[in-house]
């Protein structure tokens, strides 16, 4: 068994002497701290509930002073008159003292909504005077029926005050409700006659909760009845269901302590109880513990970071004092290296180090020969594993996970999403413009974010797969793909002089999602005028220009480029979504002019697809369908013939490309006037785009490439003919003897005929 050597014993005996020590130590610190301020937010929130049960009793208190003092006055003894005289009511008396009441009661005279009901009566008094029952039934149906909360009844048979909640209707598009407060008049009378009401709408009741509690919690409030009054937050607790909620706080309304923590469907929260003894009234509040903890104090992260310093510098003293204390045996290992003779080893007894030279020394030139393999053939692996990913060619995440394993590529962080950075075909871009922009995508460095670039040579431009773990950035939660896009934009334009747009994707957080993600990048780059001249484009910005649009604009144009990049799945899945979003419209005419809206914009794709002809489909028969089931049917089955056809077109014609131009370069390699340009525009092809071909197809420049032949044709003419040098020379395409010479010198490590006559002996 092999032994530790003696420098990795002191470094770690020095780690367990020193630095783990102190790491034990300060977690035991951290976790004391931690407890502490767990306590302190407890009591903070704990407070705060209590300030709002508080606040609750207090208004309860007012208004049973207001029913009190409504019972001693006037109006009380006009009721009776009314009631058994049938004498006629100051209207204007009731209405001033309900908006008195309602200023005392309420902060402002809009808080409270009080109303007085002569028993047997078919009206309602109110602020604005006398209406009819009727009438304000109907005013309360913005928040729900009365009679579903047995108002009327309630009204004309209450002897002691009682509270009643109203409906849960929808107004404005949010869920609102009112609480009526009722009270007998004349006020703890065994016969009343009247019934005084005090109205608070769930806008009122949400506004008092918020002004003294600010955590971010679901809170219900129950009645004396334990029944629930009012409750709002829920979206605050996103990791349960609304009745979820609704059980856990029924479930604690009368039992349990003050704070309990409870485990449901996977996620943890806090419930906090208050019950009141005057009001009766208990506020229930539910809060993930994550937030319920969340703690404002910079001392946690500054404690870490100060840990992490004294962490690191432990391990470089421990590094420094190792090295230090080991250079007597590595001397004598050097001693030992440069010995040549076996005897004068063998009588110091240390023959087993010259073993282990020898070994490390084997061992070393193997693996800098297979380090230098790899290196030269990591590239292209990697763009092909990235390449892969981006046309959507892996069927499951465990062969996608394989080979990100093998490529070395790390894609663990949660989000993922797409930046193509485009080059236009005329751009006249300089061969090693495209080599800076991967070399920026290379040194980027940011936390909690991967990048790697790839050089689409087919759709012209470097497409960036970007790997995050956040979906926002920064104090001011800015879009994670606008931060990062902002960062290489500056230093593309800083270190290199290079402005280009970038085209961003949506965020997946499946990696299997890459490839759409992509393809959305890409619909803009087809389409990216619509935006004007924004330097970064999101491929949510496209729906923006489009507000007539039927169905979403946004997998109109994810369906487009599918079409144009053969993408089966993917654009069976756009076309999904867009008869998905015609799906529930009733009108069969609109429905008919939208399925007609999708076969015009894939006849306009098909048309823009130069040199291709689909065949053997019959494009008549899509607009005879009577049913949109039959619609899809049709429509899928030309989307899988066009990809199938356009994908078979694409692979013929990049083939037949590709051995056009390598048959040409190979026939015309002893023209000395041959080179990118004139090669470039045999083939109607720009510079830049035949230089990346080369490096895609045969995995050296365009240069290398003609070198390779020439000195192939040399050696073959050095060794079987007689011609002279500068015969040879000349025909396989070069003027300048010297140059010829140098670069055959820089090939072969002899000038050309040292190796004639080195191969003819």
């Amino acid at each position: 068994m092999k032994k530790m050597s003696w420098r990795k014993r002191l470094f770690y005996s020095y780690i367990f002497i020193g630095v783990i020590p102190l790491l034990v130590l300060g977690a035991f610190f951290y976790y004391g701290n931690r407890m502490t301020e767990r306590k302190e937010l407890e009591k903070s929130n704990s407070a705060m509930l209590s300030q709002v049960l508080q606040k609750l009793d207090y208004v309860t208190e007012k208004m049973n002073s207001a029913a009190y003092h409504f019972s001693g006055s006037e109006i009380e003894e006009q009721l009776n008159d009314v009631r058994y005289e049938r004498a006629e009511i100051d209207e204007g008396l009731v209405a001033s003292q309900l908006m008195t009441y309602s200023e005392i009661v309420g902060d402002t005279e809009n808080d409270v909504k009080p109303i007085l009901y002569l028993r047997g009566d078919k009206s309602v008094y109110t602020m604005d005077g006398k209406i009819p029952y009727s009438e304000f039934e109907k005013d309360m149906n913005q928040y729900g029926d009365l009679n579903e909360a047995s108002f009327f009844g309630t009204i004309n048979s209450v002897k002691d005050d009682r509270s009643l909640k109203i409906g849960e209707g929808k107004r404005a598009g949010e869920e609102s409700s009112i609480v009526y407060f009722l009270y007998p008049i004349p006020y703890m009378n065994n016969i009343p006659i009247a019934t005084i009401g005090f109205g608070f709408d769930s806008d009122s009741l949400n506004a008092l909760i918020k002004t003294y509690y600010t955590a971010d919690s679901a809170i219900y409030i129950f009645n004396e009845r334990y029944l629930t009054l009012f409750q709002c937050g829920q979206e605050n607790c996103s990791g349960l269901s609304r009745k979820a909620l609704d059980d856990l706080a029924i479930k604690y309304r009368r039992t349990g302590g003050k704070l309990v923590e409870e485990r449901v469907d996977g996620g943890s929260f806090i419930i906090m109880r208050e019950i009141s003894a005057n009001s009766g009234l208990s506020v229930v509040s539910i809060t993930d513990s994550k937030k319920f903890y969340q703690s404002s104090s910079e001392f946690a992260s500054w404690y870490i970071f100060l840990i992490a310093v004294l962490f690191i510098g432990g391990i470089l003293l421990s590094l420094v004092l190792s090295q230090s204390n080991y250079k007597p045996i590595q001397k004598l290992v050097q001693k030992i290296v440069d010995q040549d003779t076996m005897a004068d080893q063998e009588q110091q007894g240390i023959n087993e180090f010259e073993i282990i030279t020898n070994k490390w020394a084997d061992v070393q030139n193997k693996n800098e020969e297979l380090s230098a393999l790899l290196n030269r053939q990591r590239p292209m692996v990697v763009a092909s594993c990235l390449r892969r990913i981006l046309k959507g060619k892996f069927k499951t995440s465990e062969e996608m996970e394989a080979t990100l394993k093998s490529a070395n590529i790390n894609l663990s962080y949660r989000y993922n999403f797409v930046i193509l950075l485009p080059i236009p075909v005329e751009d006249s871009f300089e061969e090693d413009k495209n080599l800076r922009i991967m070399t920026v995508l290379a040194g980027f460095m940011q936390p909690f974010i991967h990048v790697y670039g790839l050089d689409m040579l087919k759709d012209n431009g470097i497409a960036v797969i970007v790997n995050c773990e956040e979906r926002t950035a920064g104090e001011k939660n800015v879009d994670i793909r606008l931060s990062v896009a902002d960062h290489l934009c500056r230093e593309l334009e800083t270190r290199h002089e290079i402005s280009i747009p970038f085209y961003i994707g949506r965020i997946y957080e499946d990696v299997m999602d890459i490839n759409r993600s992509f393809l959305e990048s890409a619909a803009i780059a087809s389409d990216y005028h619509m935006l004007g001249n924004q330097k970064v484009i999101l491929f949510e910005e496209i729906g923006y220009e489009e507000q007539n649009i039927q169905y979403p604009i946004l997998e109109q144009a994810l369906f487009i480029q599918c079409l144009k990049q053969a993408n089966e799945e993917a654009a069976l899945k756009a076309l999904d979504n867009m008869i998905g979003e015609i799906e529930p419209l009733k009108s069969f005419v609109i429905t008919q002019c939208l399925c007609f809206d999708i076969i015009n914009i894939t006849i306009k794709t098909l048309d823009q697809l130069k040199g291709f002809e689909l065949k053997n489909v019959d494009l008549k028969k899509l607009i005879t369908f009577k049913s949109l089931p039959e619609f899809r049917e049709k429509m899928a089955g030309l989307t899988i013939e066009m990809c199938r056809q356009f994908a078979e077109f694409k692979d013929s014609r990049n083939n037949e490309r590709r051995s056009e131009i390598l048959d040409y370069v190979n026939c015309h390699y002893g023209d000395s006037s041959m080179g990118l340009e004139s090669v470039a525009d045999e083939f109607g092809v720009s510079s830049n785009y035949l230089s990346r071909f080369f490096k895609q197809e045969t995995g050296c420049s365009f240069i290398q490439y003609v070198t390779m032949i020439r000195m192939d044709r040399a050696r073959e003419l050095l060794v079987n003919s007689n011609k002279q040098i500068k015969e040879i020379v000349a025909e396989i395409g070069y003027i300048d003897v010297a140059n010829f010479v140098r670069k055959f010198k820089g090939y072969e490590g002899v000038t050309p005929g040292q190796y004639r006559e080195k191969m003819r002996i």
